[in-house]
């Protein structure tokens, strides 16, 4: 039995048990009450007869034939005993002869029941309880008659008292097998109504009610087809039916909702770009096949696994102290970027992954999950690649006279020093004299050595590793390359003045590239000569490196789309010089941002770098 049909059954037991007790307990009080009463009745009557007989013999005087009347009396089966007393409680007749000349005072127990009450209210009869039993005493007043005058004064209203006990043990013994009878009748009532509750209850309610929950629970198993045979007009029916129409709709809803998750997994399914949703535990919530292909897996064994022990040693990203994009946009609530190189792998060649980590909130703006998309750029990054090598060679050719001249000063007081030495050995001189021009010939070497590591660093490809940089130190070694392009746009080029900068997460070489690009920009901006670019830093929260011109600026349309590819407003120009630039410096978590443009008033270009760890705000 359910937990429903144990209640139900102790509710009706209890209720028809309790109505039923208290109907036997009423009617056994009335039965009670009413063979009481016509025991009573009988009493008062008996006495009566007895009154008006002794009454009789008292006129005749005959006393001992009232002597004998009582004991006659007093013999019979219900008689406890008959007494006669006078007005002060002296026994003068009596069914027991040795109770003659007694004397009941009227405080005894047997007395004070009726003589508290005032005479008006006084009852015939009364109940005594004692060792002896229940007793009911008839009280019958001797009244004081014109033909007792003779005897008795006429002042006095009654002559005395007739008392008559008479046993109420038949009574109560008639009593007990009428109750036993009546509660033995109300239990097979009570049963009988009890199964007959208890079929009706289970046939109407139950047995219904059941073929509900089990069509409940084989729906919520998956059989959607499950319906409840419905008959009658009652409320039961009535809920069957609205049951069928509620599971109607359920199926119905169960099916569109399957058919657009279908739709949805085929559209997932569909991209190229791998694609999983993570909870705030990093586990896999879902995954599309260009995910699971990238990893070799099945989406059965990603799906519920936390995301670093599923992919194990197959991704970089799998690696303590790999940085996590999901991490960052769980904790920063925006869309965070990364971008892994993967080694080659079980005959896949090596590739370079672009990962977009975008939240996705709740109704009180917490961030729940985690959407992200993988996209292969391995492509991509070799046109990139091929596009900066292009930017390079373009710049390398911009930089070219720019090293002539700087490698033609320093060769030229060396071929002059080595001049002179070699006239004054024709001249014979003391080789001591020539230490000066030695250290000048060494000085003016050492300085084509720099310049020229510092030209075949720039020529150099950009590695994709990261390493911690020193901003001042990459800007002391570009601006001397580009110096005089700047004397030939009659432009002046300066480094400010500033505090102690720490390192960032950069690329060496990646940075000389984008000061290198940024500053040949801001010269070529110049349609006049006698501007000026400042190459500034800012240290706060981020470290940024500011490149400021005094050139013509750059008009509102010419904004939106600055970092566009292959958009450029000068001639010649490729369009690509920025658009790279942002793309590299954005790899290291950076980015570069026009701070400042006007046009007729210069420009202020700053580049946004990633403090290198451990080092203090």
């Amino acid at each position: 039995m359910d937990r429903l049909s144990i209640r139900l059954a102790a509710g009706i037991t209890i209720l028809v048990v309790g109505l039923l007790a208290l109907g036997l307990s009423a009617l056994s009080a009335h039965h009670s009450s009413r063979m009481i009463e016509e025991r009573k009745r009988a009493a008062e009557l008996q006495n009566r007869l007895l009154e008006v007989m002794l009454r009789h013999q008292m006129l005749q005087k005959d006393k001992e034939f009232i002597a004998a009347s009582l004991v006659e009396v007093g013999t019979q089966p219900d008689v406890r005993r008959a007494m006669i007393l006078d007005h002060e409680g002296v026994v003068h007749f009596s069914s027991d002869p040795r109770r003659v000349g007694e004397v009941i005072p009227r405080d005894s127990e047997t007395c004070v029941v009726c003589h508290r009450k005032d005479p008006d209210q006084r009852e015939r009869w009364v109940l005594l309880s004692s060792a002896e039993g229940s007793t009911l005493r008839s009280v019958q007043p001797i009244e004081n008659r014109p033909e007792c005058y003779e005897c008795h004064d006429p002042q006095k209203k009654m002559n005395g008292m007739l008392l008559l006990d008479v046993s109420l043990d038949g009574v109560e013994a008639a009593l007990s097998q009428d109750r036993g009878w009546m509660m033995a009748g109300t239990a097979m009532l009570a049963l009988l109504l009890l199964g007959s509750i208890g079929l009706f209850v289970r046939r109407l309610i139950l047995v219904r009610l059941a073929r509900l929950g089990q069509a409940a629970r084989s729906i919520a198993a998956g059989n959607l087809g499950e319906r409840v045979p419905v008959g009658g007009a009652d409320t039961i029916a009535r809920l069957g039916t609205d049951f069928n129409q509620m599971a109607d709709a359920v199926a119905s809803l169960v099916t569109e909702v399957k058919e657009h998750e279908a739709r949805l997994a085929d559209i997932m399914n569909s991209l190229d770009d791998g694609l999983v949703v993570l909870d705030r535990d990093f586990r896999v919530v879902a995954s599309n096949h260009a995910f699971t292909r990238r990893l070799g897996l099945l989406p059965e064994v990603l799906r519920g696994r936390r995301c670093r022990e599923a992919v194990g040693d197959r991704h970089p990203c799998g690696k303590e102290g790999v940085p996590c994009p999901s991490a960052g946009c769980f904790a920063s609530g925006y869309v965070q970027r990364a971008t892994f190189h993967l080694p080659e792998r079980d005959g896949r060649p090596e590739r370079v992954e672009e990962v977009y980590s975008s939240p996705v909130f709740d109704n009180d703006g917490n961030v729940t999950q985690v959407v992200e998309v993988w996209r292969d750029i391995s492509e991509r990054f070799q046109e990139e690649s091929r596009l900066v090598e292009l930017e390079r060679l373009e710049s390398l050719g911009m930089l070219a006279s720019g090293f002539s001249h700087e490698m033609n000063t320093p060769l030229a007081s060396t071929l002059t020093c080595a001049e002179a030495i070699l006239a004054r050995l024709r001249e014979g001189g003391d080789p001591a004299d020539f230490q000066d021009l030695a250290d000048t010939i060494r000085k003016e070497v050492l300085r084509c050595r720099r310049i020229t590591e510092q030209f075949l660093r720039f020529a150099r490809g950009i590695p994709p590793s990261t390493e911690p940089v020193d901003l001042p130190a990459v800007v002391d070694s570009v601006l001397p390359l580009v110096r005089l392009a700047a004397r030939e746009a009659g432009a002046t080029l300066e480094m400010e003045a500033h505090d102690a900068i720490p390192m960032v997460t950069a690329n060496t070489e990646v940075v000389q590239h984008v000061v290198l690009n940024l500053v040949m920009n801001a010269l070529q901006s110049f349609e006049v000569s006698g501007g000026r670019v400042s190459v500034g830093f800012r240290n706060g929260k981020d470290v940024r490196l500011s490149v400021r011109d005094t050139g013509r600026g750059l008009a509102e349309p010419a904004q939106q789309h600055l970092f566009e590819p292959f958009r450029t407003g000068r001639k010649g120009g490729t369009g690509i010089g920025l658009f790279l630039s942002r793309q590299f410096i954005r790899r290291f978590g950076g980015d570069i941002v026009l701070a400042d443009s006007e046009p007729g008033r210069g420009s202020c270009f700053e580049v946004v770098f990633v403090r290198a760890p451990g080092v203090p705000a």
